[in-house]
């Protein structure tokens, strides 16, 4: 028996214009000059070592495809715009997909069929799934068709610039679902727009248009899911976390200037110093010292970007929020912004 496999790559939109060129050539005579701001690639297979190789191979790291039976349909379609992959894939069968966790960033949005993850039930389609760093996914399959969004470190990181000010040295996701049921309609909303976007005959002419539904994408997926970026607000606006939590919280922003530490904050809400170094580490996976070293960090790091160098040194700035050994503070400073506070200070001249 002879194994059935296709993969096509087509830098046209598909559309039937596209595939004649002096068509698309007299309504346009710049047509052919201009090249393609979309590239797509198709792939359909009903041998199981086929779609294992090309799972391995469509994703870094790559995917494993375990369990899939010999004649079942495997179709992958790709829209490619250069920072942004979107990929449609249809499993046909029951099927286990391990998916590591990488530095760019994938959703995974099911669409028909029956799809869950350890956190979310088949049912819960509604709910875009985040693969990232450190945050590993396995696809449980039966039968199902789902999107995949592609994202790049470089384009979350170029997008949140423009919102979040300021950035750390990395973005890290600390949740792999939505924040909130709010949140994953408007990322749905997002999937919809770039959808049409990119089906449109047109887009593939437009690379301006293309080029812009990565930052809808990483600006949705930035709101979607709780990050590094909004983990204070998120602390406080979040009624699942504990009010003594919050209390902390906020105790620890309106003193960041003054000399207090663990015992203060217990003091200020009257528990022992152990049950809020619990509160922090179960809620938020940190300890109230680091939590305070980062809200201290951040302070020095406005003040650095708002302050004259002719008047102000790092040292200054550094003893203002706690940081006693300048040394120290600049190897903090940069593990988190990744360059030195001097550096910083300069960056007004």
């Amino acid at each position: 028996m002879t194994s059935v496999a296709e993969k096509s790559v087509d830098v046209s939109d598909g559309s039937p214009e596209s595939r004649n060129d002096d068509y698309g050539a007299a309504r346009d005579p710049g047509r052919l000059s201009r090249p393609a701001a979309l590239r797509h690639e198709q792939f359909r297979t009903f041998d199981p070592g086929q779609a294992r190789r090309f799972f391995a191979a469509a994703y870094t790291p790559g995917w494993q495809v375990m369990g899939l039976a010999r004649g079942s349909a495997v179709t992958h379609r790709r829209c490619d715009t250069g920072s942004l992959h979107f990929d449609e894939v249809l499993i046909q069968g029951r099927v286990r997909c391990e998916i590591p966790g990488a530095t760019s960033v994938l959703v995974i949005q099911p669409r028909a069929g029956s799809l869950s993850t350890a956190i979310t039930a088949a049912t819960e389609s509604e709910y875009p799934v985040l693969v990232a760093d450190g945050m590993p996914c396995v696809l449980q399959i039966n039968s199902a068709q789902f999107d995949v969004v592609s994202i790049g470190e470089d384009v979350l990181r170029k997008v949140a610039a423009g919102h979040h000010a300021p950035l750390p040295q990395k973005i890290r996701f600390l949740d792999p679902r939505p924040r909130s049921l709010a949140a994953a309609r408007a990322w749905h909303r997002a999937m919809d727009y770039v959808t049409a976007t990119l089906s449109s005959a047109d887009t593939a002419q437009q690379p301006l248009i293309a080029a812009s539904a990565a930052a809808v994408m990483a600006t949705a997926l930035l709101e979607c899911y709780p990050s590094t970026l909004t983990a204070d607000s998120d602390v406080l606006s979040d009624p699942e976390i504990p009010e003594a939590l919050k209390d902390a919280v906020s105790f620890i922003h309106r003193n960041a200037a003054s000399d207090v530490g663990i015992h203060d904050v217990a003091a200020a809400l009257r528990l022992t110093p152990r049950a809020v170094q619990y509160l922090f580490k179960h809620q938020l996976d940190t300890t109230p010292t680091r939590y305070m070293r980062r809200v201290r960090l951040h302070r020095a790091h406005l003040d650095l970007l708002s302050s004259d160098r002719s008047t102000t040194t790092v040292g200054e700035i550094a003893q203002r929020w706690g940081f006693v050994h300048t040394g120290r503070f600049a190897v903090q400073y940069r593990q988190t912004y990744g360059q030195s506070p001097h550096t910083t200070l300069r960056q007004l001249d």
